[in-house]
């Protein structure tokens, strides 16, 4: 295959749920997976407190955030089934 030209340098994917918030949390009809996405290109920024909002979530320690609960972040809030 011959490139003759890049069209774009833009390496990395962005993904955006559907209210814009990150996902976090166990999906209720996959048991065992684990939703972690949706970070919209602030994953490193993001990370620290997305990485112990998951701890929280899988290990049961306390919850780490005050500006959003585990339903506003969970995937089973586009179900209706938040949390």
């Amino acid at each position: 295959m011959k490139v003759g030209r890049i069209q774009s340098r833009w390496a990395g994917l962005r993904t955006f749920a559907p209210d814009r918030h990150p996902v976090v949390g166990f999906d209720q009809q996959a048991e065992g997976f684990f939703w972690l996405a949706g970070q919209g290109g602030y994953g490193l920024q993001t990370s620290p407190a997305m990485a112990q909002i998951a701890e929280s979530l899988i290990a049961a320690t306390p919850w780490p955030l005050e500006a959003a609960t585990a339903a506003q972040l969970s995937p089973g809030r586009f179900l209706g089934q938040a949390a």
